[in-house]
């Protein structure tokens, strides 16, 4: 898992690859409703809420998708672990990309406008932090760039 202080920075390590560009497109898009999911192809999805909306008890882990996360105006708290120090909650669903566990994570702050990205072998929970919205995408694990775009 790696936080990046805000956009700028997520740009200069990781810009110039077309999907973190296109990342940073959904990341700053405005105006969107809460709760719909948008994306492009099947490569990257993005989605506007609150952080009480995407709080869970379980630690969620994704295989195909890196699990990023924006908050927009407020601090968010998370809660993140190495998927092999915790306990399996539900099975892994390939139709959902996402495997519930159980266990003791570390917490972390993620900054207003900072970046967290999560590797598919980490596992991340979100904290409610009422009043806080985030953006949340999910970005293929797979290659640089997207292949429909």
């Amino acid at each position: 898992m790696r936080i990046f202080r805000d956009h700028a920075h997520l740009e200069e390590v990781l810009g110039g690859v077309t999907k973190w560009e296109r990342t940073l497109q959904a990341l700053r898009a405005e105006g969107r409703p809460l709760g719909v999911m948008y994306s492009v192809g099947d490569s990257l999805t993005t989605m506007r809420e609150h952080t009480t909306a995407l709080a869970t008890d379980a630690f969620v882990a994704r295989r195909r998708y890196l699990y990023v996360l924006s908050p927009v105006d407020g601090d968010a708290e998370i809660e993140s672990a190495p998927v092999a120090t915790l306990e399996v909650a539900a099975r892994y669903s390939n139709l959902t990309d996402r495997q519930y566990l159980y266990g003791e994570g570390k917490r972390y702050t993620v900054p207003r406008g900072a970046v967290l990205v999560a590797g598919p072998d980490e596992a991340v929970r979100v904290l409610p932090a009422p009043g806080t919205t985030a953006v949340v995408a999910h970005v293929t694990v797979e290659g640089a760039t997207f292949h429909n775009k």
